[in-house]
């Protein structure tokens, strides 16, 4: 079950990961922008946590 889920939380980092490469071309929203709030890098932070959960999952198998 760990490693589902770790596989899962891969795939999902590295399409956040190139959300954030189309970004930096302009194809795609770099930003996220919500009514009175600032301005959300959401697909960074977004990669990060997944790619954390990713390393738990995979820690420590054998």
């Amino acid at each position: 079950m760990k490693r589902k889920i770790g596989k899962v939380a891969l795939f999902l980092s590295m399409l956040a990961v190139i959300w954030l490469l189309l970004g930096m071309l302009n194809i795609v929203p770099f930003l996220i922008e919500l009514p009175q709030e600032t301005s959300i890098r959401a697909h960074a932070s977004l990669a990060v946590i997944l790619l954390l959960v990713a390393s738990w999952a995979f820690w420590n198998e054998d």
